[in-house]
């Protein structure tokens, strides 16, 4: 994972340097919330299009047996309506990643999704597309912020261990699609080379 974060980094600093494209580097902040390190970089491509990625990576183990580590990555094509980083924008995208989750109940829908999540860590990938829409506001020449929200259907491949008690030594491996969340943001933004 390490790798592929200093990969992406470099990846943007060298875009940087390219006069012609308008770069843009953000995070996430309801992700920091959730303890999800996170950054992402958009390329402009044309007046109203952009490429971009974001990774985010959460190692942590809360409390004593509480996790919700996980990593992914999520590239992106976005529409801009008005002109790119200005106001409205529509978003098509890849998702995929790996989780070891368990250990809590979750808020609203409790363990309708993977039974057993308080009782059990849950461990797999997953990989899926969805649509995403969002806003950016301008707040000066280089600084924006962003509200974004995507859905999408993921198919996961997971198995579960118990929190307490012996480890198996197989695992049945489950597969599901789901339909999830892909996106939901309030992150900052900054402009290089901007020409606002």
């Amino acid at each position: 994972m390490k790798k592929l974060f200093a990969t992406m980094l470099l990846t943007g600093f060298c875009w940087l340097g390219a006069s012609a494209q308008q770069v843009a580097v953000k995070t996430n902040m309801l992700y920091w919330a959730a303890t999800t390190p996170n950054i992402g970089i958009d390329i402009a491509v044309g007046k109203h299009s952009t490429i971009g990625m974001t990774a985010n990576y959460n190692p942590w183990t809360l409390g004593t047996d509480n996790k919700i580590q996980h990593w992914f990555l999520r590239p992106e094509y976005r529409y801009w309506v008005t002109e790119k980083y200005t106001r409205l924008y529509f978003g098509v995208h890849a998702i995929g990643g790996e989780f070891e989750v368990g250990g809590f109940k979750l808020p609203f829908i409790g363990n309708r999704i993977l039974t057993g999540l308080p009782t059990h860590y849950y461990k797999g990938s997953f990989v899926g597309a969805g649509i995403s829409i969002g806003y950016q506001f301008y707040v000066s020449p280089h600084w924006n912020i962003e509200l974004s929200a995507g859905a999408g259907l993921a198919r996961l491949s997971y198995h579960a261990e118990p929190i307490n008690g012996p480890k198996t030594a197989s695992y049945t491996n489950r597969k599901r699609i789901l339909p999830i969340p892909t996106e939901l943001g309030v992150s900052f933004v900054y402009l290089f080379n901007s020409k606002k």
